[in-house]
């Protein structure tokens, strides 16, 4: 009898982790951010018996009642659907800037050409049926002067992470959580870093850029550079991974001034102390030396603060316990949840 408890129990917890991995997997970065986790229990698929209010009808389009909210990108398929209904109401959800795009924007060229293929055709489609834009920057919204525009940060996704870490182990963990598009940001700091990393055996770096990252960091032993995850698969690694420190570097073009503040929640549930460059989006929200560390883009600075941190713990415990203070404030999911209620009329 016992055993056959623990076995239902043990099949109801894998289904349940079977289910989430599916959302997780299911939904890009921006849509849980900035929509699917904040109203995820009133989301269901297109033929869901439950009917609920909000209907998923792809990996980025939500339908409800006689309004659509697309999150990023809409596929042919997709815009055939929004064409053929006429939707009363069209919410296009954008938290990269596409006219900031050109051959000094700091990004790989061929991520720059993916951004520039779908803004110069599909996307024109699209704005054809979008009504509303929402974004988390002024700068984006700006470019979309005929469309009716609403601001909004994106959610924190994940649990805060324990910060039991800064006192327990003597090494200094730093990990730069993005993606390839940053990594020109991330070579404006390299040398400095690599020098950090030299002169500090028991510190490690660790990036998901994989064979991308710049050259002077593979060489060092102390770096770990993991394959880009999936989305299920990078929250599934922030939730069992604690870092001290993480950096976010950022060259100084209005693409980069236009993203959102979403860098914040990840270096949050890292449980790390953030350093970031002193420019939009950041400057306008971290309190420097409390929540985070603002720098400029000065190679020498951020070398001396990593030093800094890797020889007052108790300073990088304090700023990442204020940056999480921060990440639930600007990241609450009740803020979220409220706009999109008022937005799709559901309250």
């Amino acid at each position: 009898m016992l055993n056959d408890l623990l076995c239902r129990g043990l099949r109801a917890r894998l289904k349940d982790a079977v289910t989430a991995t599916r959302w997780f997997q299911y939904h890009s970065p921006s849509s849980s951010l900035y929509f699917a986790d904040p109203l995820g229990d009133l989301i269901g698929g297109w033929l869901d018996v439950r009917r609920r209010p909000i209907r998923r009808l792809s990996r980025t389009v939500f339908v409800s009642g006689d309004a659509a909210v697309v999150i990023r990108y809409a596929c042919k398929r997709d815009l055939a659907f929004l064409e053929r209904r006429k939707f009363s109401r069209v919410y296009l959800l954008v938290d990269d800037d596409f006219f900031a795009l050109h051959e000094n924007d700091g990004l790989p060229a061929d991520y720059r050409e993916r951004l520039v293929d779908y803004r110069d055709g599909l996307f024109q489609r699209l704005l054809k049926s979008v009504t509303h834009v929402v974004a988390p920057s002024e700068r984006i919204l700006s470019c979309y002067s005929k469309k009716q525009a609403l601001l909004l940060d994106p959610a924190q996704c994940h649990p805060d992470g324990g910060l039991g870490h800064h006192r327990k182990t003597k090494g200094l963990d730093i990990v730069f959580a993005a993606t390839r598009s940053h990594l020109y940001d991330l070579d404006l700091i390299a040398d400095p870093v690599a020098e950090f990393l030299k002169a500090r055996p028991d510190a490690r770096l660790t990036t998901f850029l994989n064979g991308h990252a710049p050259k002077v960091l593979k060489r060092l032993p102390n770096t770990i550079h993991l394959p880009m995850l999936g989305w299920g698969r990078y929250r599934t690694f922030v939730a069992e991974n604690r870092f001290h420190v993480a950096i976010a570097p950022a060259l100084e073009t209005d693409f980069n001034r236009a993203r959102s503040l979403s860098r914040l929640h990840d270096h949050a549930a890292f449980g790390a102390a953030g350093i970031y460059s002193h420019q939009a989006p950041f400057s306008n929200i971290v309190n420097h030396g409390a929540s985070g560390l603002l720098l400029p883009n000065e190679p020498s600075k951020w070398k001396d603060a990593l030093f800094q941190l890797a020889d007052q713990r108790s300073q990088a415990e304090g700023i990442a316990a204020e940056g999480q203070v921060l990440s639930r404030r600007v990241g609450d999911r009740r803020r979220v949840r409220q706009f999109w209620l008022k937005e799709l009329q559901l309250n």
